[in-house]
């Protein structure tokens, strides 16, 4: 059975399935996995996802060094880094003062060469970029230097972006997953039941059962708990996130391929 694994994240005393919670477990013995918190992947500053339309860079959620059988870009790729970044308010930038200073960032900020942009339905940004071992070797690294002149270039789109929104960096662990849905794409809710090999996590009442309870929020596949409704086109290889700290999905969780490139969230 293709493994599936929990993500257990950094707390002051321990470990938990989210860094905001008391913690349930000791800190594991084993290497951690990457972070999460503001800092990302060292990569070249002029390579931080950027924004599209405020060209404000993206706030980094997480970074991740993916067990082999999640490596769907190949051993070259090892790992990966996942960004939030402008919101559904967001207006093209119409500076263009050559003495501005954060127009000249914006002048020099290129893609990296393996970003994957995610735009969702209410048109915002998102990123996941496949990162080299060194690139992952090299972190976590502070995003590039905020050169905006004081009350210029003010965020007002409501999404996250790397110079105004700052969390620490927290430890990521990936734990063996007990999930009998283990190597099974995602299955919406309402048809566990009717998907040949997939085990249900509900009972009649719609209820987790003991064993799905136990499941952690985020993890690399095995069973899914989209807040809202499971979207077509996801694989077994996928990564399921909930709101970490920093991140916006109103309450709710996220969804990203590392296969197929679908990508959903959802709000609570």
């Amino acid at each position: 059975m293709t493994a599936a694994y929990d993500l257990w994240f950094e707390t002051a005393d321990g470990a938990a399935d989210h860094p905001a919670r008391p913690a349930t477990w000791p800190r594991p013995a084993s290497a951690p996995a990457g972070w999460i918190g503001s800092a990302g992947p060292g990569i070249d500053p002029a390579t931080w996802p950027r924004g599209t339309q405020t060209g404000l860079p993206m706030f980094h959620a997480i970074t991740l060094l993916l067990p082999p059988a999640f490596r769907r870009r190949g051993a070259d790729l090892p790992a990966i880094a996942f960004f939030q970044g402008e919101g559904q308010f967001a207006r093209p930038r119409t500076a263009t003062d050559e003495d501005d200073p954060f127009v000249v960032d914006c002048a020099q900020a290129v893609d990296h060469p393996n970003l994957g942009r995610r735009v969702d339905l209410i048109d915002g940004e998102f990123a996941l970029l496949w990162l080299t071992r060194d690139e992952y070797d090299r972190g976590p690294t502070a995003p590039p230097a905020d050169p905006r002149r004081p009350g210029e270039h003010v965020a007002d789109d409501e999404g996250p972006n790397a110079w105004d929104s700052h969390e620490p960096t927290r430890l990521v662990w990936l734990v063996d997953r007990p999930d009998p849905n283990a190597g099974h794409a995602p299955v919406d809710a309402m048809h566990a039941g009717d998907t040949p090999g997939y085990v249900s996590p509900y009972d009649a009442g719609f209820q987790r059962l003991p064993w799905a309870a136990a499941l952690a929020w985020s993890h690399l596949g095995g069973t899914a708990f989209p807040v809202q409704s499971q979207q077509d086109g996801f694989t077994p290889w996928y990564l399921e996130l909930d709101e970490l700290p920093g991140l916006n999905f109103g309450g709710g969780n996220a969804q990203v391929d590392l296969e197929s490139d679908a990508f959903d969230w959802s709000c609570g």
